[in-house]
């Protein structure tokens, strides 16, 4: 009698529990945020534009030269996933103003981590490997 007493208020105290995290409130992955939104997690319109527009630089600076030497080429992490690593790589020439490029860069890449942080950003975990080689096609650089 007091074992099927004891089970009867384990059950009772389970099931009364309500879970902390539900399907309403676990963190979204990127593509389903909705902008403009900061109370559920989601970067601002200004912040949107700032990441939009660094980035718009850095692709722009690293397109800046022609492809005809793959050995003039290098690559660098662009981003930063939540749960660490880049979200992807970008290459681009050692003729273009290096230290100023890999400064923007350095610049969206903590942009990137702090904005995660700031509103538990999740992402995918999958690891982004650097590429080994680039060629030159049609004069632009090809990750092979």
């Amino acid at each position: 009698m007091k074992n099927m007493m004891f089970l009867s208020l384990i059950s009772i105290a389970t099931l009364s529990c309500k879970p902390v995290n539900t399907v309403e409130n676990l963190p979204k992955p990127l593509p389903e945020r909705p902008k403009d939104n900061p109370e559920n997690g989601s970067l601002t319109a200004e912040e949107s534009k700032e990441m939009d527009e660094l980035k718009a630089e850095i692709t722009a600076l690293a397109n800046s030269e022609k492809c005809t030497n793959s050995a003039d080429w290098k690559t660098v992490g662009l981003g930063v996933k939540a749960c660490g690593g880049p979200v992807s790589y970008i290459a681009y020439s050692n003729k273009i103003e290096e230290k100023t490029f890999l400064e923007k860069v350095d610049l969206y890449n903590q942009k990137s981590s702090e904005y995660n942080k700031k509103y538990n950003l999740v992402s995918d975990c999958m690891l982004v490997t650097q590429p080994e080689n680039i060629g030159c096609e049609n004069e632009k650089p090809v990750f092979k």
